[in-house]
């Protein structure tokens, strides 16, 4: 069941203190870090060695001379102040989450390695946000509606549903617990400064498009159209043409309100994007988007 499966696999909390820990202190010995973070027997230490383990195999963590260690794409956390390594680690665990590589088997139910967060969160950022169920029978019966083939059915047991809950709110697509809310407002920020690099403006295709390879669940990420190939049209009125969907609409509106990133609609441009709002209306459009930074 890969991540979501959180009793063999770890939880966001036990992830969290691992990296913390090796931010703060270097690499150390799997029972070393197990001696610091899940100390027995306050705590059952077999779970949190499950998430390292599991992590490890995703790319976050590796083992060098017997020692765990930050693997090297991510060491640069320990070059950061405290507070500062903290709020990076989530952004750190989404980009080895949605990797390519922990993605490849996409529709495997057990060899998936970090697939089954993936096709969850695209379902969920695929549908009505404003009518949306959030508990575990509902999403069970709604995702039964849409997708016709069972075995492409992603939250069909409590397991996986709970799974998904902790995990999408620690990488930056949903909020609160009951109900649960689908807002990825988080992750588009985080990511706004990779993609506008050194610019200031793009084009709002530009912007759309790399937005989705940065997070492929989004609107037209790789990830999200392989999930959309399965929804039944019947049961879910998927945004068409230029039109973005509602998930992804609100956080873009909610950057906006906090000054992060606004939008124009510029009359010599030939594309751009509408934002969808209640009830499926056209809320806005948008040819150009400008980055604001940390102003």
């Amino acid at each position: 069941m890969a991540i979501l499966n959180m009793e063999n696999d770890g939880m966001p909390g036990q992830v969290l203190i691992a990296l913390k820990t090796l931010v703060a202190f270097g690499p150390m010995t799997k029972d070393r870090l197990i001696e610091i973070c899940a100390p027995a027997p306050a705590i059952d230490p077999k779970r949190f060695r499950s998430a390292v383990t599991r992590w490890a195999q995703l790319g976050l963590f590796t083992e060098v001379d017997g020692k765990i260690r930050i693997a090297p794409d991510y060491n640069w956390l320990s070059n950061l102040e405290g507070e500062e390594a903290l709020r990076q680690i989530p952004s750190v665990v989404r980009e080895v989450a949605l990797s390519e590589i922990n993605n490849k088997k996409f529709w495997d139910a057990d060899a998936n390695l970090s697939a089954d967060f993936s096709r969850a969160a695209a379902w969920m950022l695929a549908q009505d946000i404003y009518t949306l169920p959030s508990s575990a029978t509902q999403i069970q019966t709604l995702e039964s509606r849409q997708i016709g083939n069972e075995a492409r059915r992603i939250l069909q047991n409590d397991t996986r549903w709970n799974g998904f809950k902790h995990w999408s709110v620690f990488m930056g697509f949903a909020s609160g617990d009951d109900p649960l809310i689908i807002d990825p407002t988080i992750a588009v920020r985080d990511s706004l400064p990779s993609i506008f690099k050194e610019m200031n403006t793009l084009t709002a295709v530009d912007f759309i498009e790399t937005l989705a390879r940065i997070l492929p669940v989004l609107d037209f990420g790789s990830y999200r159209q392989l999930v959309e190939a399965e929804i039944r049209n019947t049961e879910l009125e998927l945004p068409a043409g230029d039109d973005l969907s509602m998930s992804l609409s609100r956080a873009l509106k909610r950057l906006e309100l906090a000054g992060a990133i606004n939008f124009e609609a510029r009359s010599d441009a030939k594309q751009g994007y509408n934002f969808t709002g209640f009830s499926g209306r056209v809320w806005d459009r948008f040819t150009h988007v400008t980055y604001h930074g940390d102003e």
